[in-house]
């Protein structure tokens, strides 16, 4: 199972971000743990400093922009479909 975790205040630009990885994730028909961090807290110990930011197995994919979810998917098969 692969672990996306999607960091931001839960603005606008954050919501697309969830949005696309969920389109990615269901189109690509694997499992997967979302999770959205909103805590400054949890943010600032990961070292994200812009948001929306995306971590895919523990390794950061995206920093201060939406990605396309054509993008995340290429993310995923990268993974292989793979846990970390």
């Amino acid at each position: 199972m692969i672990t996306i975790e999607i960091f931001g205040p839960g603005c606008r630009r954050c919501r697309a971000t969830a949005q696309a990885v969920r389109q990615a994730v269901q189109k690509a028909g694997i499992e997967a743990t979302i999770t959205e961090i909103h805590d400054p807290r949890e943010m600032a110990q990961a070292r994200v400093v812009f948001t929306p930011a995306v971590r895919v197995n523990g390794v950061m994919r995206c920093l201060g922009r939406v990605p396309e979810a054509v993008e995340v998917a290429e993310w995923l098969a990268e993974t292989g479909g793979k846990a970390a």
